[in-house]
């Protein structure tokens, strides 16, 4: 099973998008999975079923953060480029691919009709990261 239908399983067995996202990438970034666990927490269903900005992106530009910065928290900015230029390079790709940005419009697309299921934006969270990240 590759990384992102494994992404899709732990969606199904109750780890919410940005979970699962994230968590699929521990063992290769030498991450504590239950540390991500606990991060991605607040971001299901768009941030606190806010409906907001699609867990399974948030789970990817949390994973731009452990692949560039530094951790210098006594001189912020060093990485901050880098990061966030990977961060917006895998929203544009993923909202080319999920067809939206928010939970609400990748649920109610057009005329109420799914644009991306769950599992499909968690495959496209994984995927964006993976060829950005090169994870």
């Amino acid at each position: 099973m590759d990384r992102a239908e494994k992404a899709a399983a732990m969606h199904r067995e109750g780890f919410n998008c940005c979970q699962s996202v994230a968590c699929v990438f521990a063992d290769e970034l030498g991450i504590d999975e239950s540390l991500l666990y606990k991060m991605g927490e607040g971001f299901g269903g768009g941030m606190g079923t806010g409906k907001g900005v699609c867990g399974a992106l948030s789970g990817a530009a949390m994973l731009a953060g452990l692949v560039h910065s530094d951790g210098n928290t006594a001189d912020p900015g060093n990485t901050k480029k880098e990061t966030m230029k990977a961060a917006g390079a895998m929203q544009r790709k993923f909202i080319e691919q999920a067809k939206g940005l928010y939970c609400i419009d990748i649920k109610t697309g057009n005329n109420g009709q799914m644009f991306t299921s769950c599992d499909d934006c968690i495959r496209i969270g994984v995927r964006v990261a993976e060829e950005v990240l090169g994870l």
